[in-house]
């Protein structure tokens, strides 16, 4: 295009001096034409003039006329030409401009994200959208077994997504993937993530993967695959927009991840507090979850003395035993501090010290007193900011409590118990108490009407009425019978499971089938409460939203994990839009799955259905 403007800038400059020399090149012209056929003419016969004039004059025009023509053709060749690149240009240009709105609407899903299925859905459809690929996957990383696990899958059949599974199921050590540079395969390559899917023959085409990277710092915790069709390499402009999104993603993954471990940080808590300990026992442990999930190096857990400005040590963690240390006494100076101050002591970046570099300090407060004082500290900085306070003044309020009724407690719930009274209190909260405040509004709008005498409409209103009790009625159903059933009793967890389903299928009219290939598999009692929980949850959302005719339900166990699916022949949906208690439902499995050590995939295209399936370790 630049080339081109040149050319044209010179032909253009070229064009101005022959006009300004014009006159005189024809004068020249035409006197050199004349003086050539004048010693023509003088050296023919004069019969001959006629002819040579003829000759010399035709020559003379046809010459003309062919520069002339050839100037016109090579001036047309250049604006066709002009013409052709500014199209082109026009349409890299609406290429471009249709890439930053998919890269803008990516981005504004991203920030909007609220938990980690969300994010994992955008990750699932970036390659789509902006390569074109027949279909894509994500890949994570699990530190604890090395091990890579499948977490979501976007436009691959069935049958490409048991290949894969059974391939990372097979012993793929994440390092192999979290080390790969290219990040590129082709069938040659035996990718374990490629091959797969081409021996499976259900993607016809795919004979390339594109991986993009998920990076904590310089750590890889996964990649979004991308299968491509051919062996023509993607343009390079989009895979790097991608890796700038994966960037962005990444950030968000962690920001959830981060908000996740926090909660994890407050159940873990709760549950320490809830056991049956004497107070150096529950305060150690407390003091271990905590320091665990805020990601400090090391912590401690002061009670206030009988005099004033005494400390009783309760538990410490990483701080060593000489309380004249630098790290003791700075503790000391922040817990002090922190018992007068309204919120949390905080400094992320603190350079006055040896070895500390972030810390924070809460005062523990039950019932307007003040207990004492939780210390955590860190040798980075950074681990605590300002935008903790919240969370922190949560861990101190658990364990502030724990102190003040550790002697009160004879029996404590398990983690079952308390984790099901959170799901009781997001269903009553979520369902029940939504739907009766609606029905309090219809209610007013109802009476309204009749005083109004719109019997019309008042009718109608009644009618929605009596919808909106039964959805309620089939809550209050819905988490009735869950409380019920129980896998504390003979046939333990498949006769429980068969039972729910019964109830279900008989409540709903949606047709359910159940096929074990477990037998009377034994599984731990919290593993057990926790499949069925987690099943539950999975049918309300198919009762809820798949508008679904059959669900399958198949339950298997092998290589030491029971494997649960369910699968609906609904609608499908995309995980990635935000439909509040759906993605609630399917955070709260994936929390249950990785609590017990497990894996949790969702499949689901749509139109296509929807499949969860939940592994865990049987022991």
């Amino acid at each position: 295009m630049l080339g081109s403007r040149s050319e044209a800038e010179r032909f253009s400059r070229l064009l101005v001096h022959v006009r300004w020399a014009l006159p005189l090149i024809v004068l020249v012209l035409a006197a050199g034409h004349q003086g050539v056929l004048s010693l023509l003419l003088r050296a023919a016969p004069p019969v001959w003039h006629p002819l040579v004039q003829f000759a010399v004059y035709g020559f003379t025009g046809i010459v003309v006329a062919w520069i002339g023509l050839g100037w016109i053709q090579r001036a047309v060749e250049r604006q066709r030409r002009a013409e052709g690149e500014l199209r082109e240009a026009y349409g890299r240009l609406e290429r471009t401009n249709a890439e930053l709105q998919a890269l803008h609407e990516l981005g504004r899903q991203i920030a909007d994200a609220e938990d980690v299925q969300q994010l994992l859905a955008i990750a699932a459809r970036m390659p789509i959208r902006l390569l074109g690929a027949r279909g894509t996957s994500v890949v994570g990383f699990r530190k604890e077994s090395g091990r890579a696990e499948l977490e979501i899958t976007w436009g691959l059949p069935e049958a490409a997504v048991v290949a894969i599974r059974r391939s990372l199921d097979g012993g793929l050590p994440a390092e192999r993937c979290r080390s790969c540079r290219p990040l590129t395969a082709r069938l040659t390559d035996a990718c374990p993530l490629l091959t797969p899917v081409s021996e499976a023959r259900c993607v016809p085409g795919v004979r390339q993967v594109v991986c993009l990277p998920l990076h904590h710092g310089q750590d890889r915790f996964g990649v979004v695959v991308a299968y491509l069709e051919g062996e023509t390499p993607p343009p390079q402009d989009r895979v790097h927009l991608l890796n700038i999104l994966a960037t962005e993603l990444s950030a968000g993954l962690e920001g959830v991840r981060l908000r996740s471990r926090q909660m994890a940080t407050l159940y873990a808590l709760d549950r320490v507090t809830q056991e049956r300990h004497d107070l150096e026992q529950l305060l150690d442990r407390a003091l271990a979850a905590t320091v665990s999930g805020s990601g400090a190096d090391c912590g401690a857990i002061l009670l206030t003395g009988d005099g004033a400005g005494s400390w009783q040590v309760r538990a410490q963690q990483g701080l060593g035993d000489d309380l004249h240390a630098p790290d003791w006494l700075l503790a000391l100076r922040v817990a002090g501090e922190a018992c007068g101050a309204a919120e949390p002591v905080i400094a992320g970046d603190w350079r006055s010290g040896d070895r500390m570099r972030s810390f924070a300090g809460v005062a523990l407060r039950a019932e307007g007193q003040v207990l004492g004082a939780l210390f955590l500290g860190a040798g980075r900085p950074g681990v605590f900011v300002p935008g903790a306070a919240r969370l922190l003044s949560a861990l101190a309020h658990q364990i502030a409590l724990a102190v003040r009724n550790v002697q009160l407690y004879s029996r404590l719930r398990q983690l079952a118990v308390l984790e099901e009274r959170f799901r009781l209190s997001r269903e009553l909260h979520d369902g029940l108490a939504q739907t009766l405040g609606s029905l309090g509004l219809q209610t007013d709008r109802v009476q309204r009407l009749l005083a109004d005498q719109r019997t019309g409409e008042a009718r109608q209103a009644l009618l929605e009425l009596r919808g909106a009790i039964a959805e309620a009625y089939a809550e209050v159903r819905e988490a009735t019978e869950g409380l019920r059933i129980t896998t504390e009793r003979a046939g333990g967890f498949l006769d429980a499971l068969r039972e729910y389903l019964e109830v279900f299928g008989s409540r709903t009219g949606i047709a359910v089938e159940l096929a074990s290939e477990a037998g009377a598999v034994a599984l731990p009692t919290d593993t057990a409460a926790q499949l069925l929980r987690i099943a539950q949850e999975a049918l309300t959302n198919v009762r809820r939203h798949a508008r679904a005719r059959r669900v399958s339900v198949r339950l298997a166990a092998r290589d030491g994990a029971v494997e649960l699916a369910i699968a609906d022949d609904g609608v499908g949906f995309d995980p990635g839009l935000s439909e509040g208690r759906r993605h609630l439902g399917l955070a709260t499995m994936r929390e249950r799955a990785r609590a017990l050590g497990g894996q949790f995939t969702i499949a689901t295209s749509p139109g296509q259905g929807s499949v969860v399936t939940v592994r865990v370790p049987s022991r």
